[in-house]
C-alpha cells in the first residue's frame, strides 16, 4: 500500500468509543473513502453518504487478504457500535452509529455513513488528527491503534498529559481493568511495545514513554513523552548500526535464543570493525523490512549477514600488523592497550542492553 495520510476531527480522537481490531481497520478505510469524496467543495453540509467499495479491495487494504468472512463480521459489528460525543460547553450530547447499514452484492460492499457522523470524519477546522493509514492498518492491537491516534493528536509537541479517568472513559474502560496495574499491563504496555517495535524497524513514525503522577498512592495522571524521527537528521554509520541492533533482536528473538544472540553479536563486532559495510547493509535491510515481514524474512537476512558481513575480510586483516598485536586475542582482558577493542566492548554492551 502506498503511503497515505488521513485525518479525523480531534473530537473523534478523544471521544468515547470502543472498536475491536477488524472494526477499527474497516473504519480507517471508511475514513479514507469519506475524505477522498470531500477533498474539495463545501464541507459544512452533509447528507447520508453511501460508499461503494469492491470487497476484494476492502479485504486487501484492511490486511484481511482472502478473509471476506472477517470483513463481513467487521461490517456487521461496526453497525452495532456507537460513537458518543459530549460537550458541556456547547450543551450538546450526540450518540450515533458508525455506519447505518452495509450490504454486499456481487463483490461490491455498499456502506452508508450517517450525516451526523460526517463532520467528525472530514477536516473542518484546524483541530484535527493526521496519521498514517499504513501504520494504523498494520497495528495488531486496538489499544495500539487508539494510543497511536492519541500520540498523533499531539503532533508537533514533545508530549501531553492525560488523567487516568479520562483515558479510561475515552477507551470505554470504566468497568474494565479497574486496577491501575491492570490498565498499565493490558493497555499501556501493549501499545508501548508495539509502537516502539515498529518505530525501531522504520514502520511507525512515533512511539511514547510515560511517567506517573500520583496523589498519595493513587496514579491520577499520566505524562507522555513522544519520540519522532527527524527526516532532516544526517545519520552517521554509528547511528545506523544502533538502529539495526533492535531490528536484529526483534527478528531473531535473541533474549530466548542464545545461539542467535552470539550470531548477532558477531555481526555487530564485524560491522564495527568495518564501518564501510554499515550504510549499504542498513539500506538493504530497510528495503527488505519495508516490503513487510514474511515467514522467510529472518532466514533471508541471516543469509545476507553471513555472505556480506561475516564472510567479509576485515580491513584490519588487510594491513600489516605487528606480530605481537596480531596474536592478541579479541577476548583479551588487556583492552586498555587496544583502543579498537574498547570500542568493540562498548558496542557489544549496547547490543545486549538495547530493547525493542
Amino acid at each position: 500500500m502506498r503511503e497515505i495520510t488521513i485525518a479525523q476531527d480531534n473530537r473523534l480522537t478523544a471521544s468515547r468509543y470502543e472498536l475491536n481490531l477488524i472494526e477499527k481497520r474497516v473504519f480507517y478505510y471508511i475514513i479514507k473513502e469519506v475524505r477522498d469524496k470531500y477533498t474539495i467543495g463545501q464541507r459544512d453540509l452533509f447528507d447520508d453518504l453511501i460508499l461503494k467499495i469492491p470487497i476484494s479491495k476492502l479485504c486487501k487494504d484492511t490486511n484481511q487478504e482472502n478473509a471476506q468472512t472477517d470483513v463481513r463480521k467487521g461490517l456487521k459489528s461496526l453497525r452495532m457500535r456507537s460513537f458518543e460525543y459530549l460537550n458541556d460547553t456547547e450543551d450538546r450530547w450526540l450518540e450515533v452509529g458508525f455506519i447505518n447499514y452495509s450490504e454486499i452484492i456481487k463483490g461490491i460492499a455498499e456502506i452508508q455513513v450517517s450525516r451526523k457522523l460526517m463532520p467528525f470524519l472530514v477536516e473542518l477546522s484546524t483541530e484535527f488528527t493526521p496519521y498514517s493509514l499504513n501504520v494504523a492498518m498494520s497495528l495488531k492491537s486496538k489499544w495500539s491503534q487508539r494510543m497511536y491516534e492519541l500520540c498523533q493528536k499531539w503532533h508537533g509537541t514533545d508530549g501531553f498529559r492525560i488523567r487516568v479517568d479520562d483515558l479510561r472513559n475515552s477507551f470505554c474502560l470504566n468497568d474494565k481493568y479497574k486496577m491501575y496495574a491492570s490498565l498499565n499491563e493490558k493497555v499501556l504496555q501493549v501499545a508501548k511495545r508495539e509502537l516502539k517495535a515498529l518505530y525501531d524497524i522504520g514502520q511507525c513514525d512515533v512511539y511514547f514513554e510515560f511517567s506517573e503522577e500520583r496523589n498519595g498512592r493513587t496514579v491520577e495522571t499520566l505524562r507522555f513523552k513522544l519520540f519522532r524521527k527527524n527526516s532532516m537528521n544526517v545519520k552517521t554509520t554509528q547511528d545506523m548500526l544502533l538502529e539495526l541492533i533492535p531490528i536484529f533482536k526483534n527478528l531473531y528473538n535473541i533474549e530466548k535464543m542464545p545461539k542467535n544472540d552470539a550470531f548477532i553479536n558477531n555481526v555487530i563486532i564485524k560491522l564495527q570493525r568495518n564501518p564501510n559495510l554499515i550504510e549499504p547493509l542498513n539500506k538493504r535491510i530497510r528495503e527488505i523490512i519495508s516490503a513487510g515481514i514474511k515467514d522467510d524474512t529472518a532466514r533471508y537476512i541471516r543469509y545476507i549477514l553471513n555472505e556480506d558481513i561475516l564472510s567479509y575480510v576485515d580491513v584490519v586483516a588487510k594491513t600489516e600488523i605487528a606480530p605481537k598485536k596480531a596474536s592478541k586475542s579479541i577476548n583479551s582482558n588487556t583492552s586498555d592497550d587496544n583502543p579498537q577493542q574498547n570500542i568493540l566492548n562498548k558496542i557489544s554492551k549496547i547490543a545486549k542492553s538495547k530493547t525493542v
